[in-house]
């Protein structure tokens, strides 16, 4: 294993580079310490879970209710002629539970697959945020003189309380810039 013998980057609030450490190394050097828990690494965002078994049960059992209910309202209501079926059932009420059966159970089981689908949706899009954060806090260093964290090339320190609103900026931070040199101090000009 070969030991990162580049020296650390500059803050950028003190000019200086003696105590700069990388966030990953402090972490785990002193991993139960209040500082070490609040440069801690992102964690990743937990799957979304899968349609299973449960669910088409559930979704059997709530169609079968509807179609029972249907079938016994339309016998109920019903003024055809009652005909040999099973328990002297009206073949309309026959029809009405079947079709109040099919559209339930399809209508049931689409409420979970489209629950399932944005959650899927949900968790690709936190999985990419987690995933860009991780990158950075990999590359994020923290100054002891300072108390605070940045980036490499970052133009200004981030507090340490600030550190996850970093790692997850939609923008990484602007790195920082000379002013031009025909550019007037700020104050005159005005």
């Amino acid at each position: 294993m070969t030991a990162n013998t580049a020296p650390p980057p500059v803050c950028p609030q003190c000019g200086q580079n003696d105590q700069v450490r990388r966030v990953g190394d402090l972490v785990q050097d002193e991993p139960e310490s209040p500082l070490a828990q609040k440069l801690a690494a992102p964690r990743s965002p937990r799957p979304a879970a899968v349609i299973g078994c449960a669910t088409s049960f559930f979704a059997t059992m709530v169609s079968i209710s509807a179609a029972i209910f249907a079938t016994g309202l339309t016998e109920l209501t019903s003024t055809a002629p009652r005909t040999s079926l099973l328990f002297g059932v009206r073949d309309t009420s026959v029809f009405t539970g079947i079709i109040t059966f099919l559209f339930v159970f399809v209508g049931v089981h689409a409420m979970f697959v489209w629950r399932q689908a944005r959650a899927s949706r949900y968790f690709r899009r936190a999985f990419t945020a987690w995933h860009q954060a991780s990158e950075r806090w990999q590359q994020l260093h923290y100054c002891a003189r300072c108390d605070g964290a940045f980036l490499p090339g970052q133009a200004s320190l981030t507090p340490v309380d600030q550190v996850q609103m970093l790692l997850y900026a939609r923008r990484p931070p602007q790195p920082a810039t000379a002013a031009p040199a025909n550019a007037p101090p700020s104050g005159e000009g005005r």
